[in-house]
């Protein structure tokens, strides 16, 4: 495991830990959005994409990930935010367990890995003879 992957792992029991500083305290703020904006998503991008791009592959290749990981991190926020809601057991700190274990979790599992099927040829559509195809007659 790389140390990014560490540091993603135990982000989110350092969010939690967070919150043992005063309300509203910069510090805290930080830490804890940081966490929820970044790595649930990240950790859930890792576990199904694996490696993402280097640092020779361009900006866009490296913004992609970034952006992906923030829309699917804001999803996971808010998913578990309404189980808890449905379950009548909502808490700030239960929410912020909740994603730190599925973040641990996430980059401590092995990467999901689909089987591949190489083997099946790609369809072969019948030409079609009409009007439309551009064939004359």
């Amino acid at each position: 495991m790389t140390r990014l992957r560490g540091c993603v792992a135990l982000s989110g029991w350092l969010a939690l830990a967070a919150t043992a500083l005063p309300d509203g305290s910069p510090v805290r703020v930080v830490i804890t959005v940081a966490f929820l904006l970044v790595c649930p998503g990240l950790a859930a991008l890792w576990w199904a994409t694996g490696p993402g791009p280097r640092r020779g592959d361009g900006t866009a290749a490296l913004l992609a990930p970034v952006v992906i990981a923030g829309a699917v991190s804001v999803a996971l926020c808010a998913l578990v935010a309404e189980a808890l809601f449905v379950l009548g057991v909502f808490s700030p700190v239960r929410a912020l367990i909740a994603l730190a274990a599925l973040t641990s979790a996430l980059v401590l599992t092995p990467r999901l890995r689909l089987p591949r099927n190489d083997t099946v040829a790609p369809p072969r559509w019948p030409s079609r003879q009409g009007p439309l195809s551009g064939s004359t007659k």
